[in-house]
């Protein structure tokens, strides 16, 4: 239950931002969740350890749960004047369709699900094996691995600033295929690290791992707002949907056909069959419309590009 809700909510934030912040605030609005959401990401483990250690377990989830209550009350109030499509009264299956359909004809939005598509899938496949071989066969400790995931995190809150000098410069598109590429450059981390001597692998993986981070930040700020920006208000959330599904199926494939190399064939192959899916993620990004944006285009000027 808890999963699903989850997922409704994650479908459901990208699709309202527009209405509350409005198109032209896209990236600023984008900008301050992602990074709130890297706080609590970094603070909410310390702060459960914390609680479990003051309160004992069970009150610490039961103030788990009563954030959550606090966060739906919150939403709730949220004034916002939502553009809602008329009732279509078809079946939601050929809404979702509809959906699908729009987003693999809108070249820029195609682009982008793509990138995150391969990238997801190539990402899950090297995390089957991430841990397993880090671990057992390098010697990363459990305190070291806890660190090299801090950074990576840490490191997204600075790439939420990185973008801003060329976003003012109207650089968008050097910005996207600057964070697709970093995005890439950090994922090769691991295969690096596989193949140097153990003594090396920690150093290494911290390194690349901020670069992962960072690249994760600029790359989803700016792919999010152009995606919102672009998609006509009554196809927001099938939109939305659609992306989140694809993605979704693509990491669990990954994390199959990670899991089946490791121990078919060896589990440095499997990193390296997911670093060579990464390389191939960024190539709808640098060879589409994307890398020519300047500023984040107009739905209007986005769907005159989708019926040209």
């Amino acid at each position: 239950m808890a999963g699903a809700a989850a997922t409704v909510q994650g479908i459901a934030v990208p699709a309202i931002v527009p209405a509350l912040a409005g198109r032209d605030r896209l990236v600023q609005a984008n900008t301050r969740i992602q990074s709130s959401l890297t706080v609590s990401n970094l603070v909410g483990p310390g702060l459960a350890g914390a609680a479990v250690q003051a309160f004992t377990a069970p009150l610490a989830i039961a103030a788990d749960a009563a954030s959550f209550v606090v966060g739906a009350v919150m939403t709730a109030w949220t004034g916002v004047n939502e553009v809602l499509p008329p009732p279509s009264g078809r079946r939601t299956f050929a809404d979702a369709v509809e959906g699908q359909a729009w987003m693999w004809r809108q070249p820029l939005v195609r682009a982008i699900t793509l990138t995150i598509l391969i990238n997801n899938a190539g990402g899950s496949v090297i995390f089957a094996v991430y841990v397993l071989y880090f671990v057992t066969t390098v010697g990363i400790t459990p305190a070291q691995l806890g660190l090299i995931f801090a950074v990576t995190g840490a490191s997204a809150l600075l790439g939420a600033q990185l973008g801003r000098p060329l976003l003012a410069r109207e650089r968008l598109g050097l910005v996207m295929v600057g964070g697709a590429s970093l995005v890439v450059l950090g994922q090769t981390g691991a295969l690096i690290a596989a193949y140097s001597p153990h003594r090396a692998a920690f150093p290494i993986l911290i390194a690349f791992g901020a670069l992962l981070g960072s690249g994760l930040m600029i790359y989803n700020i700016n792919q999010q707002s152009i995606r919102q920006a672009v998609t006509p208000d009554g196809l927001l959330g099938r939109v939305q949907s659609g992306v989140f599904v694809l993605v979704a199926a693509a990491g669990v494939v990954g994390s199959l056909l990670g899991g089946a190399i490791g121990q078919s064939v060896s589990l440095r192959a499997a990193l390296a069959v997911g670093v060579a899916l990464n390389l191939i993620s960024v190539l709808p990004t640098i060879f589409s419309q994307l890398r020519k944006l300047r500023t984040v285009p107009a739905a209007e000027r986005a769907i005159a590009v989708d019926s040209s």
